[in-house]
């Protein structure tokens, strides 16, 4: 009820403050998309990007990181297929809209959080509004691009990732250069509460949004002439390949979200290795920051450069070779980040850095090919689509940190675990038992992670070949 009630008036007030909408070029209103997702990966990447900061802030134990990480891939995903949903069901665009509104005030105002419970509420929150913007956004992009529907969305994907490499780099310094020295010290809440400058760029690329998008609907007038004559055979085949898809791009955002808990662990042991320090001080926690944003920056770079080459390059013929062949690959330079020393000695964060450019290739660069391949494939259900690739693929993320975090530290780093947990452990074999209790280490972290990665190229080869070539011409 209150998105059947409330939907009608935003599209009315857009209409109102937009009488020449109607002129608008598909193109402009498509670049007008591509460039508010910019604005908006900035915004998502905030926090990311400050968390060690934010760590030392709160005083926040590693699984409370973890859960955070978690917590917001949660978020975010979850709301995504139901904003799906209600953009295919009242053909709008207003409720991405509005999550991105919600996002920007939640964000801005993270210095205002004092203790962990205020920063998951803000964090959390953010993450909802992020999550609300991207189905529509991605349908409507998709939609305008037409025969060119796989290019327009790895540009749109590509401003995303320029948006998060902004965010992580620019943030840290942006907050360290706004903070003030209070008698010889660093008033870091000062310079978080900084971030509420970010709020009224954020408003006014929300309100151009509104005046280009509102009016236009996303919908293929002969999509549903389309589904009604497809035989049982190849709705079931269709599916089916949705279904592959959504599989393999959840195993690819939980190495993503793993990979974000492993690097902000690995940035601090590397700064209080190089400071010679033995515990995170607020000025160490701006340099692990700062060097956690670069790494954070490198992964977006990998997931952006190589996601554009193939929305402009890539045929049909070789979709289902790059969604086997790039995470594949990418394990192989996940499992090395930590390994870095190893291959050049005394170039650790260098190698590292390249090894996680390789890495977000291999888990990022088919993530726009798997969003125009699902509106291909479900041409009367695009919104829907893309809120499974991204949104309903992103939601179960959440188990990427945890998973890590447990490999890295084990349960009895946990205060919380249940007790009867604990005893079943105890039952294991010494070996093992001691392993699942003190964790195997950051480096093991890196390694399990590389697994899953693997093991979403390998299931990647249950995608129907014949099929995705079939509905390029969609």
């Amino acid at each position: 009820m209150l998105i059947c009630s409330s939907v009608p008036r935003f599209e009315a007030m857009s209409q109102d403050l937009s009488p020449m909408i109607t002129e608008t070029k598909p193109g402009l209103r498509a670049g007008v998309t591509i460039g508010t997702h910019f604005v908006v990966d900035v915004f998502s990447f905030v926090s990311v990007s400050l968390l060690p900061l934010l760590a030392v802030m709160l005083d926040l134990r590693t699984e409370q990181k973890a859960l955070l990480l978690a917590l917001g891939s949660l978020c975010s995903g979850a709301i995504q297929p139901i904003v799906a949903w209600a953009s295919d069901r009242f053909d709008t665009r207003s409720l991405g809209t509005l999550g991105f509104v919600l996002a920007i005030l939640c964000i801005g105002n993270l210095g205002m959080a004092k203790n962990f419970e205020q920063l998951v509420i803000l964090y959390c929150l953010g993450a909802v509004g992020i999550g609300a913007f991207h189905p529509p956004a991605a349908a409507i992009v998709g939609h305008l691009g037409g025969s060119k529907r796989s290019m327009l969305i790895a540009i749109f994907f590509l401003a995303g990732m320029i948006g998060g490499i902004v965010g992580n780099v620019f943030t840290p310094r942006y907050v360290e250069w706004m903070t003030p020295t209070v008698n010889g010290e660093p008033d870091s809440v000062a310079g978080m509460l900084s971030l509420r400058w970010f709020i009224p760029i954020g408003l006014v690329f929300a309100i151009v949004l509104a005046l280009a998008i509102h009016k236009i609907g996303h919908r293929n007038n002969s999509a549903a002439d389309h589904h009604v004559a497809w035989e049982p055979n190849e709705r079931r085949m269709r599916w089916f390949a949705v279904s592959v898809l959504y599989i393999a791009n959840m195993l690819r955002f939980s190495v993503n979200m793993a990979l974000i808990y492993l690097l902000v662990e690995w940035t601090e042991e590397t700064i209080l290795i190089q400071q010679n320090a033995a515990v995170m001080s607020a000025e160490l926690g701006i340099k692990a920051s700062q060097l956690n944003g670069i790494l954070q920056a490198a992964m977006q770079v990998g997931m952006g450069a190589v996601g554009i080459m193939l929305g402009f390059l890539l045929s049909a013929r070789f979709e289902k070779l790059a969604f086997v062949v790039l995470p594949i690959l990418g394990s192989l330079a996940l499992y090395l980040i930590p390994r870095a020393s190893l291959i050049v000695e005394g170039a650790d964060v260098p190698v590292a850095i390249v090894a996680t450019i390789l890495t977000g290739v291999g888990f990022g660069a088919v993530i726009p090919v798997s969003i125009s391949l699902a509106q291909r494939l479900l041409p009367h259900r695009t919104s829907l689509a893309s809120g499974l690739m991204l949104g309903g693929a992103w939601m179960l993320a959440f188990v990427g940190p945890i998973f890590a975090e447990l490999v890295h530290k084990g349960f009895a780093s946990k205060p919380n675990t249940p007790k009867f947990v604990l005893d079943m452990i105890h039952l294991l074999p010494d070996g093992i038992s001691k392993q699942l209790l003190e964790g195997m280490g950051l480096d093991a972290g890196f390694t399990a992670t590389a697994v899953v990665l693997f093991f979403a190229g390998v299931i990647a080869l249950l995608l129907p070949h014949k099929l995705i070539v079939d509905v390029a011409k969609h």
